[in-house]
């Protein structure tokens, strides 16, 4: 896979909420050298709905379980304002409440190389 072009995403600001330490340090790293500005990584639920609702954002990576929490509060603020985002999870589709059914998701584990393409997804969202 060719190495992300910085130009290709330069400017997006994205949100990265993963409870997963070293997790959410690679993807906070691959957004980086793509080009984008990574607001958080928060791994918390309140932190991420704070954020969500706070920041001037592009798209957002959600883990749908955090600690125990699923993510959902944040997905209906981003939704709210029209921020796209992508589900990160292990589980299947049933965990996903209805309404979230056609937003883009990566399973764990999943290639950086997609991770950048969906974000690519998010420029003009």
């Amino acid at each position: 896979m060719p190495a992300p072009n910085p130009a290709d995403l330069q400017s997006l600001s994205i949100l990265v909420v993963e409870d997963t330490f070293l997790v959410a340090d690679m993807i906070a790293e691959e957004l980086i050298s793509a080009g984008c500005h990574v607001v958080g990584p928060v791994a918390k639920l309140r932190q991420g709905v704070t954020a969500a609702s706070v920041e001037s954002l592009d798209g957002a990576f959600l883990d749908v379980n955090l600690a125990g929490e699923h993510s959902f509060p944040i997905a209906d603020v981003l939704t709210e304002r029209g921020i796209p985002f992508a589900f990160l999870t292990g589980y299947g589709d049933g965990i996903i409440p209805p309404q979230y059914q056609s937003v883009p998701r990566l399973s764990k584990p999943f290639d950086l190389g997609e991770l950048v393409n969906l974000a690519r997804g998010f420029r003009g969202g």
